[in-house]
């Protein structure tokens, strides 16, 4: 409930170019959301993530939303637990 309360704010930064959503704990139900609303937002520029429990599975879902927008250019990851594969599958989306 809180990753999907937290991944809601993305709709409302379609009309902010920057979002942050550090020390929320939203854990890979969150990061999936990000994810999903990450894909289809082009307004936002900047969105803070560090210190969300983010595991690997919701990091290879920003990652797949990463590798189809074009407009953020700041993010802000760090202290979350993505593992080899979500930590590579991130790598290679930027």
């Amino acid at each position: 409930v809180r990753g999907r309360a937290a991944a809601g704010g993305l709709g409302f930064a379609y009309k902010r170019p920057s979002l942050k959503l550090g020390d929320n704990s939203i854990g890979d139900d969150g990061g999936r959301a990000i994810g999903s609303a990450l894909a289809s937002n082009s307004t936002l520029t900047s969105l803070e993530l560090w210190c969300n429990s983010i595991n690997e599975t919701g990091g290879r879902a920003i990652a797949t939303a990463l590798a189809c927008n074009s407009t953020l250019i700041s993010l802000d990851l760090s202290s979350n637990w993505f593992k080899e594969r979500g930590g590579s599958a991130i790598g290679s989306a930027l």
